[in-house]
């Protein structure tokens, strides 16, 4: 088939944004049996990749990204709501100017500027039902800030919807998802892809710090920002007291100056801030931390962290992605005290860290297959396609009854 691929993230080998991994593995696996015509956004610095893209793609179109998050918050967000709105538009361009099978449209914002011609079937991958976490904010805030998360949880919830109705399918990335999808969207016809968003890092040698606990995140982003300073905060100093030794290592990029001011000042915190390999990183921890408290959707740098066989701490919203068991092939706390606990028993105990990590690793390696995912996508294309193809003729039909 002829695909048009809409990403706002730049797909290429080796990205360390979660959204270029993803879109990545997508593309890769799209173009082994499909002709793939890719639009998509460049961020300052990625233009490097675009000369293998084009090796890859029978077409290529891209638009400027928003640049660096930077600036008052509603200049910001109208760089990035104008990004978004460039990307939609260059892909109607394209979508008038050739004839494609089916269009494959990345990330919720990306789909509220489209505008898909009728003859042409879409499918919309939601990376995360943002609903989830604005109605999660709005029940568990309090005072006058419960009525603004509110308004937020409504907004939210309205521009999700507008942005699936143009879609014939939808795409989740766990079944935690499609369940909110199918509840808060009933008419969007909803099945879940387990993309195999980790399967680079799985066989990687072990190179452990024995007493290293890493954190890998955009730390630009406010939801990895509260993560973070909850685990500072709340079990960091637990974690000292019993294992003297033990360092935390923060990997990501777009830090604020005033976090990175706070944070160094404990010198058993070292923010490493952004890295050309994260997989060296995820070799040589002990233990990855991912403390999530909002979260939606499937959680990357965790499927990262248990193929690259290290044990994994996070919290119960950070595993209801991607299911993994409990005190097995993961380590699930949701209080600080026992988020702490769960790191130092790991931390002192090697026999423990190694059978914690290889069982995250046989997991994801079982639950999240490039076959899986490739298989998911044949059946949903076909589908799709019959469905478009009966809805044609019975427009046929009608018009010839009138």
């Amino acid at each position: 088939m002829k695909i048009l691929l809409v990403v706002p993230f730049l797909p290429y080998p080796g990205a360390g944004h979660a959204g270029s991994k993803y879109a990545y593995h997508l593309l890769r696996t799209l173009v082994e049996q499909h002709e793939v015509h890719l639009v998509t956004r460049a961020f300052p610095g990625e233009e490097v990749h675009l000369p293998q893209l084009r090796g890859m793609v029978t077409g290529l179109e891209v638009v400027a990204g928003p640049g660096a998050y930077s600036g008052p918050s509603v200049t910001m967000l109208a760089r990035v709501v104008g990004s978004h709105w460039l990307l939609a538009k260059l892909a109607r361009t394209v979508l008038e100017r050739e004839q494609f099978d089916l269009c494959q449209v990345e990330y919720t914002e990306s789909g509220v500027f489209w505008n898909v011609p009728r003859d042409t079937p879409a499918v919309i991958s939601l990376i995360d039902v943002m609903a989830k976490p604005a109605r999660r904010r709005y029940l568990a805030a309090k005072g006058i800030g419960r009525l603004t998360a509110w308004g937020k949880w409504l907004i939210t919830r309205g521009v999700e919807a507008y942005a699936i109705s143009k879609f014939q399918r939808v795409f989740a990335l766990s079944d935690e998802d499609r369940k909110w999808a199918n509840e808060l969207y009933p008419q969007a016809n909803v099945q879940v892809l387990k993309y195999p968003a980790a399967i680079e890092f799985i066989g990687l040698p072990r190179h452990e710090m024995q007493y290293r606990v890493l954190f890998v995140g955009a730390l630009n982003r406010p939801p990895n920002l509260e993560a973070v300073q909850w685990f500072i905060d709340g079990c960091w100093p637990d974690i000292r007291r019993h294992v003297p030794t033990a360092e935390f290592h923060i990997v990501g990029h777009g830090l604020p100056d005033a976090n990175r001011n706070r944070w160094s000042t404990d010198p058993s915190i070292k923010v490493v801030g952004p890295v050309d390999s994260v997989e060296e990183h995820y070799k040589a921890a002990a233990v990855f931390v991912a403390p999530i408290l909002t979260g939606g959707g499937i959680i990357v740098k965790i499927l990262d962290g248990l193929a690259a066989g290290v044990p994994v701490v996070t919290t119960g919203r950070g595993n209801e992605g991607i299911g993994a068991e409990n005190g097995k092939s993961i380590v699930v706390a949701d209080e600080p005290e026992n988020f702490a606990l769960s790191v130092i028993r790991l931390l002192k105990n090697k026999e423990l860290r190694d059978e914690t990590g290889k069982a995250g690793q046989e997991y994801i390696e079982r639950e999240f297959s490039s076959i899986g995912f490739a298989s998911t996508l044949a059946h949903a294309y076909t589908d799709l396609m019959r469905d478009h193809q009966a809805s044609k003729g019975l427009e046929s039909r009608r018009e010839m009854e009138i």
